[in-house]
């Protein structure tokens, strides 16, 4: 914090004190929430200040915590929604300033899991009830897992806002746990009423997280609900599902009346501009929506936008960039009335916040704030280069998309599926064996590659890979076997998350495009007999849990 700034909060903090704000001055009291205070939040997210935050915790409760998560075959079993991460005690130090007992878990739903550096969230009120620090009740800290250059998820928030749309404040922070420098992480404003008062002037409405959920009879159970939790009524949500059903002639009406439509093929426009490929339009993903009683209609709010920034979907490659996946957008788009006036959206939006030379000035700024190296922007720099004209051929129908919609299906854990997948690898040859859900070994012998940083081929980019090839019945079965590049070195590693992970696929036949994913993993080990390296031989064994996922991925990763 730099020392105008630390004055600043000082005359602040003795201004409450002299009114009667209780507390000391680390420790900002409730009272500071009442609309007569300033709200003290803004002292940190200056976008020009690096957050200091120093945790300190049980290293027993940390090694718990860092190794929590879910899996792709959490995903593909239906099981994801029955997984909730653990609460640990910390003592945790911002800008210098100490906190004890703070709670603290981690957070991430798959692609941002980390298990050298995850993402966490903090609540200051949880083991104090009613403390505040400069008003808030909660830090949200991400990783920037997906994204290297740790452009993405601030500039597009910053964008986002820039459109029209409510969207989190964000900077950035350098985190540390025990003593272990993590560096880099984004630090987000926490979906909670104190962003509900300063986006729309109140805080009474029903707030949803969604997480591959939508407005069908099905998808809408996975909405949930974070505000009048005891009330539990949710009664808006079908009030939507139901309006879906009209006509084409209908629908704009009746949709009018539960949700803004305006505002949101507004959020609609400016996700496909941001290339925000694992949002709500394009993935039922990471959003919330907010039901504002002021007017009775339902607002959307973006979330995880470490993955915006993007030309194409990883899981869904040539879906976008004008992507309407789910329910709202894909019936708009068929409405030749509002496919205008979306696509007359995005390209007002190209006029109105994309300025190439603006945009790489934001990406240098936060290279030189965070010291990230220029090597790691080449891929927000082509971005910037290629992605407008992309969008631009896209309205023109220049361009073809491939359709995609999410199937309004129940989400039914079912784990009957699950088998057993072993491998043992040695000098660089070996087996790779499970046995079916018909009783059946199913053995292929297998050849492993030398250990590779450079994954490509959408897989992800920080992880180390190890690709065994093989062949069942005549075809050809790969099975990429993926370890978290800070994890790699050590002689056994836990599988987590899409970092640490192995997926059996193949290419899918004539006219397929690329590697195919038919299987996935969930929890497991993988062990080396010793410490692998780089372009070095392979030895190495590995038990998991695994499941069949054909279909699952839509023809991606």
């Amino acid at each position: 914090m730099s020392r105008c700034l630390s004055i600043a909060v000082a005359l602040t903090l003795l201004l409450l004190a002299a009114c009667g704000a209780g507390g000391d001055t680390t420790v900002v009291s409730n009272n500071d929430l009442r609309p007569a205070q300033p709200d003290l939040s803004e002292q940190l997210f200056q976008p020009d200040e690096i957050v200091q935050v120093d945790i300190n915790m049980d290293p027993d409760d940390y090694d718990i915590l860092r190794n929590e998560g879910r899996y792709f075959a959490t995903i593909a079993t239906g099981c994801a929604n029955e997984f909730e991460y653990s609460h640990f005690n910390a003592t945790v130090t911002i800008n210098g300033e100490v906190l004890n007992d703070v709670d603290i878990r981690k957070k991430g739903f798959l692609g941002s899991l980390s298990a050298s550096r995850p993402s966490l969230k903090l609540d200051f009120d949880e083991l104090r009830p009613d403390r505040r620090f400069y008003g808030t009740r909660r830090m949200t800290l991400n990783n920037n897992l997906q994204d290297p250059s740790n452009t993405h998820t601030c500039m597009a928030y910053e964008l986002f806002k820039e459109a029209g749309v409510s969207a989190p404040r964000c900077n950035f922070a350098r985190v540390s746990v025990n003593g272990e420098d993590l560096g880099t992480y984004s630090h987000i404003d926490s979906i909670k009423k104190l962003f509900l008062r300063r986006n729309f002037g109140n805080d009474t409405g029903n707030l949803y997280e969604a997480q591959i959920a939508d407005f069908g009879e099905n998808l809408k159970e996975n909405f949930q609900l974070k505000t009048n939790k005891e009330i539990n009524d949710r009664s808006d949500l079908s009030a939507v599902v139901s309006a879906l059903k009209a006509t084409d002639e209908n629908l704009a009406s009746l949709l009018s009346q539960v949700v803004d439509l305006d505002a949101f093929i507004t959020f609609w426009a400016a996700e496909a501009v941001l290339g925000h490929w694992d949002g709500s339009t394009s993935n039922a993903n990471n959003y919330w929506i907010y039901h504002n009683p002021d007017n009775d209609l339902i607002y959307y709010i973006p979330w995880g936008t470490d993955a915006a920034l993007e030309q194409d979907s990883l899981l869904s490659p040539g879906t976008g960039p004008l992507y309407h996946a789910t329910n709202i957008p894909s019936r708009l788009y068929k409405i030749p009335e509002f496919k205008q006036k979306y696509d007359a959206r995005v390209l007002e939006l190209l006029e109105q916040i994309w300025n190439a030379e603006s945009l790489n000035a934001e990406v240098d700024r936060i290279r030189d704030l965070t010291e990230t190296p220029e090597v790691n922007m080449t891929q927000v720099r082509r971005f910037i280069r290629e992605y407008d004209g992309k969008l631009r051929a896209a309205v023109a129908g220049e361009t073809q998309q491939r359709e995609r919609t999410i199937v309004d299906r129940a989400v039914v854990c079912d784990k009957s599926g699950y088998m057993t997948l072993t491998g043992n690898i040695v000098n660089g040859s070996g087996t790779v064996e499970w046995v079916d859900l018909n009783g059946d070994l199913i053995t292929v012998p297998v050849s492993a590659s030398p250990p590779s940083a450079g994954v490509g081929g959408g897989l992800p980019s920080d992880s180390v890979s190890i690709i065994l090839t093989g062949f069942l019945d005549g075809s050809l079965v790969i099975f990429p076997v993926l370890i978290e590049k800070d994890e790699f070195g050590q002689l056994e590693v836990a599988l987590q998350g899409t970092t640490t992970m192995i997926l059996r696929g193949d290419l899918g036949g004539s006219g397929s495009t690329g590697f195919r994913i038919n299987g996935v993993t969930g929890a497991g080990l993988i062990s080396f007999d010793e410490a692998p390296t780089l372009g070095g031989a392979v030895n190495m064994r590995f038990k998991a849990d695994f499941v069949n996922s054909s279909g699952f991925f839509g023809g991606g990763l």
